[in-house]
Parts: structure tokens; sequence; C-alpha cells
């Protein structure tokens, strides 16, 4: 009996260890990742852009949503964009038709920037 029992678990190890090679823990390679609509968000507060640096796909829209106390604005570097006025809870939404890199300011507290690239 004490064969059959021993003969019984080396089976069972010997499977164990069959099932556990052809899983795999590890994790692949992240590849580039793809920026989704509720991804492309700014939030505007602490007189701060977050995230102040956004990669999207052409095509893609932005969005900026003042969370802060006080007036703001979303102004391109170049005269690609410009948003009014936002007050507290404001949005401004832009879409991005051409790849390139898009730095940008608030033209009321210049030292606020941030940038988006499209790829």
């Amino acid at each position: 009996m004490k064969k059959y029992h021993m003969l019984a678990l080396v089976a069972l190890a010997g499977v164990t260890v069959m099932v556990a090679g052809c899983t795999s823990s590890s994790n692949p390679t992240p590849g580039p990742v793809t920026s989704t609509a509720s991804q492309n968000s700014v939030s505007i507060q602490n007189y701060a852009f977050s995230p102040s640096t956004l990669t999207i796909q052409k095509g893609a829209n932005v969005t900026w949503k003042n969370d802060d106390s006080v007036q703001h604005t979303v102004v391109s570097d170049s005269p690609a964009f410009s948003s009014p006025l936002l007050n507290t809870g404001d949005t401004y939404t832009f879409q991005f038709n051409s790849t390139g890199t898009y730095p940008y300011h608030c033209s009321i507290h210049t030292y606020m920037t941030g940038a988006i690239t499209v790829v």
C-alpha cells in the first residue's frame, strides 16, 4: 500500500511540474502606450497643468479642466489653439489633427506650461 501512495505522490508531483511549465508568470514587454479618450484630460490645479506632458494619437481630443479657484487659459505657444478664460469647473477641448509637439501655457500665469505630443 505504501508503494502505491508513493507512486501516486510521484505522479502528482510530475503533473504539477508539467502544468507549471505550461504557464508563465512573466509579464510581456509593454508596447507603446496608446491614449484613450478618458486619458486625454489635463487638470488645471494649484497653478499647474497635470499632467504637464501628454502623448496622444493623431486625431485625438484633449480636454483641459480648471480645477483651480482662479481663472486660467490654455494657449499654444504657436497659433494652434487658444482657450477663452476658464473659470472654476470650465473645460476646453481641442482636437489634434497633425503630428508634432505643441507646447502651451496659461496667458495669465505664464510660468504655467505644458506640452502635448501627437504621434
